[in-house]
């Protein structure tokens, strides 16, 4: 399952303020009114931001081999086209019928306010949660509540960000689909610290 297209930016509008001048009685112009104070952003600020766009071209390198099969995935995931130039990679675990059992979706964005744009869109979604993972704003939503699934969004710089879209068709989860945050989160945790420092 692909990540699903955040498309709405946020757009920041200024605040002009006016004056107004007097009608022929002679008194001097008004004083402007104050503007506003900026709107304060709900995601916190990142502390020890993250190279993003260094990792744009190689998202399956954002989980070793041994984080991967310690998730239950099979090796080699694929890697694909992305947005912007970035490139996506899916990790699955199938049956030895082929059977799909969970998949993991990466995708990243270097120069998008997704966050900013989650919060102001996500929030009626059956599942919403503005959290951290390791250390890092996060977004954690669930479109549907009786289906395994769960995308996490992680802030790792200004305007570059990971999304990590788990979903499970085991049966364990299938009878607790909300755990599949629990096991998204560890993945999204494992994948945002292996993006390089910021230098």
């Amino acid at each position: 399952m692909r990540t699903r297209f955040l498309a709405s930016v946020v757009a920041a509008g200024s605040v002009i303020g006016l004056v107004g001048c007097g009608g022929g009685t002679g008194a001097g112009p008004q004083a402007a009114s104050p503007s506003p104070a900026p709107a304060v952003s709900p995601i916190p600020p990142v502390k020890n931001p993250r190279d993003v766009a260094a990792m744009a071209r190689r998202p399956c390198e954002l989980l070793t081999a041994q984080q991967a099969t310690g998730f239950g995935f099979d090796l080699p995931p694929q890697e694909s086209d992305g947005l912007f130039g970035t490139r996506d990679c899916q990790w699955r675990r199938t049956t030895r019928e082929q059977e799909l059992l969970q998949t993991v979706d990466i995708t990243m964005f270097t120069n998008n306010p997704t966050l900013e744009v989650a919060y102001s869109k996500d929030r009626g979604l059956p599942f919403f949660e503005l959290t951290e993972v390791a250390g890092y704003p996060a977004i954690v939503t669930r479109t549907n509540a009786d289906i395994a699934h769960c995308d996490i969004e992680i802030k790792a710089a200004e305007r570059q960000s990971v999304t990590v879209l788990y979903q499970s068709d085991e049966q364990a989860l299938k009878n607790n689909p909300q755990q599949s945050c629990e096991v998204g989160k560890k993945i999204a945790a494992a994948v945002v610290l292996n993006l390089p420092l910021k230098s």
